[in-house]
């Protein structure tokens, strides 16, 4: 999942966004991304708050 991660970091630099159409593949990114959450704060210097906000998308 780390992968899909970085790849969206990459992507955000050209204004785009990954989108996972798999719903297995959702799951599993979203777990990574709750296991990984204080990793994942630290390395954008994001508040672990905003981590966790909904979207309306």
């Amino acid at each position: 999942m780390y992968l899909y991660w970085r790849v969206q970091q990459d992507l955000n630099c050209l204004g785009e966004v990954l989108t996972f159409i798999d719903p297995a593949l959702k799951r599993c990114y979203t777990r990574w991304m709750r296991e990984n959450a204080s990793g994942i704060a630290l390395a954008e210097d994001l508040p672990l708050e905003t981590l966790f906000q909904r979207s309306l998308n």
